[in-house]
């Protein structure tokens, strides 16, 4: 009889061996999957910030001034030299906004991604005029109004 109990304290051994195996088989991949996934949201985040900044840029020199200026398609300077950008400026004619898109693309693990960002830029037109309010607004007192008038109700 005691004979038979070592028996199956050993397949014991070997059973629980075996689904510790397989559980932390299983954890290993999930951790390696998220690992994966964490550098794939970080590189996709990378690229639409370097989306917007592109958009940003052609607003802010202007369209025409950009398309001079700057190229349409290439490599971004360190630390970002494993991103590659195209941009596209569509005019259809002076009196209509314009179309820009920027198109942000970088080699990862399953392949290459790109990420598509577009914008209407309207043109200006006349001589520059400074842009600053009629009377001088004070947002501190607006925002305590608003917080006295919620208070009231």
């Amino acid at each position: 009889m005691v004979r038979n109990r070592r028996g199956l304290a050993l397949l014991d051994v070997i059973v629980g061996s075996a689904m510790l195996a397989v559980g932390l088989a299983v954890v290993i991949s999930m951790s390696s999957r998220s690992l994966v996934r964490q550098v794939n949201a970080e590189q996709q985040i990378t690229a639409s910030w370097l989306a917007d900044e592109t958009l940003a840029m052609i607003l802010i020199v202007g369209p025409d001034e950009y398309e001079k200026t700057y190229p349409d398609r290439g490599r971004f300077d360190p630390p970002f030299e494993s991103f590659y950008f195209e941009i596209e400026i569509e005019d259809e004619s002076l009196y209509m906004p314009v179309k820009a898109v920027a198109t942000v693309s970088w080699d990862a693990v399953g392949g290459s991604h790109s990420i598509h960002m577009e914008t209407m830029i309207a043109r200006r037109h006349g001589d520059l005029v400074a842009r600053i309010p009629a009377e001088p607004v004070n947002r501190e007192e607006r925002y305590w109004d608003a917080i006295d008038a919620r208070a009231a109700r």
